[in-house]
């Protein structure tokens, strides 16, 4: 930036072509008026400026510098800590609301998994009777005994005299107990006797004539 004092006059420069960038260091002890502290100050890189131009009432152009005083590397270091401020705030947002997505879901599987075994129970316990598939009846014991299902299990042991098993248990022991009951002729023998066996037999029992 530049102006003339006077007309067709020499251009000058209005302040310093650094200074906006760069400020000095200042001790406590020093005194602002001192040359000498003035000239010792080491000057630092400055990371935002802002430069304020005005005109006088007589025509000249005055300047003045705005700056929070942070150089470069305190800058450098406070945008870092700001980003990861930024960066653990983000993971602890998703942490703590994912966690609870996570809670609710479990506590959900474990919810469906309760009602199946209600349900099982009361299929092997007491097949046909109001209960046995009543899904209602076995959401609202489940619920009703939430944080309390041992004293559940146990009342339902009692009343039926049989334990209460997992749903997958239940269906297990089904499929043992059908596959004991089917027998298989592995050799090829039969009980029934052949033809040729039953006709002996017949003619054995006809009476002679």
């Amino acid at each position: 930036v530049v102006q003339q004092l006077e007309r067709d006059g020499t251009w000058i420069k209005v302040g310093d072509v650094m200074k906006p960038l760069t400020m000095t260091k200042k001790n406590d002890d020093d005194d602002e008026d001192d040359d000498d502290a003035k000239a010792k100050a080491e000057p630092f890189a400055c990371e935002e400026s802002i430069l304020e131009l005005s005109l006088n009432p007589v025509g000249m152009l005055t300047n003045a510098f705005i700056s929070d005083g942070q150089s470069v590397v305190q800058a450098t270091k406070s945008a870092r800590n700001s980003a990861i401020r930024y960066y653990v705030g983000i993971a602890a947002a998703i942490l703590f609301f994912g966690g609870f997505m996570v809670k609710s879901y479990m506590e959900e599987k474990i919810f469906e998994r309760d009602v199946q075994r209600v349900l099982a129970f009361y299929k092997h316990a007491a097949p046909g009777s109001i209960s046995d598939g009543d899904d209602r009846n076995a959401r609202w014991l489940v619920y009703k005994y939430k944080g309390r299902k041992d004293k559940l299990w146990r009342r339902l042991e009692v009343k039926y005299d049989m334990e209460v098993k997992q749903a997958w248990e239940w269906d297990d022991d089904d499929q043992v107990q059908k596959e004991d009951g089917e027998t298989e002729d592995l050799d090829g023998n039969s009980d029934e006797p052949k033809g040729d066996e039953q006709g002996e037999d017949k003619q054995d029992d006809e009476p002679d004539l």
